[in-house]
């Protein structure tokens, strides 16, 4: 109970009381009413009291689960941007690699057939092909060392919050990383594109097959 409000009952209980005829007040009886009083706001108070204690018990605790479950998701958000980004660099490392161990195959095997020599127009072709799916692989490569130092970056950025340059480096390395990993699919496209410009469409410069010549 607030104190007005203890105050107008007292008013509206003596008000009550005049109007029943009483023109006096015994002090005893008015300590009575008093004390009376007195414990009926000291337990409303205490129950108020214990309500709002259990009121914010309540929010704290919500408030604890809510931050867990976003701290959580932050972290499993984290680790899935780091592996997903991990794995596109393999999978761009894989793919340029198989195709370029692919190419060397192709292209051993005709010389090897004596099929074509060293300098013909379809291994020239090729060979250019071979060389976007090595720049694929390099690119792949560096991304991946990019991301280690990006890491690292943000690491010290976390350790010591005023080390400001450093969460900058751990950004400009990340962009870098991105334009890399997009630059090493891009370079895969392209030698693709160019290997099969050189086996499917027809060479302007007539192609020589070569019999190897048995010794006598």
């Amino acid at each position: 109970m607030k104190a007005s409000e203890a105050i107008q009952q007292i008013l509206t209980d003596v008000a009550s009381a005049k109007a029943n005829g009483n023109q006096q007040i015994i002090i005893a009886n008015l300590e009575a009413y008093l004390a009376s009083a007195l414990t009926k706001a000291q337990a409303e108070e205490s129950s108020a009291g214990a309500e709002q204690i259990t009121e914010a018990e309540h929010n704290l605790e919500v408030w604890k689960a809510q931050l867990t479950a976003s701290t959580n998701h932050s972290i499993e958000m984290f680790k899935s941007v780091i592996e997903a980004g991990q794995t596109a660099l393999r999978s761009a490392i894989v793919i340029n690699g198989g195709a370029a161990a692919a190419l060397l195959a192709f292209a051993g095997n005709a010389i090897t057939k004596g099929q074509s020599l060293s300098g013909d127009p379809l291994l020239s072709k090729v060979g250019l092909g071979l060389g976007w799916f090595v720049a694929g692989i390099g690119f792949a490569g560096f991304a991946t060392g990019l991301r280690y130092l990006g890491q690292f970056a943000y690491s010290a950025w976390h350790a010591n919050r005023q080390r400001s340059y450093a969460r900058v480096i751990g950004d400009v390395i990340n962009c870098m990383t991105i334009a890399l990993g997009i630059a090493s699919f891009t370079t895969f496209f392209i030698g693709g594109y160019s290997t099969y410009s050189a086996i499917a469409k027809p060479s302007e410069t007539p192609i020589t097959y070569v019999t190897p010549q048995r010794g006598g």
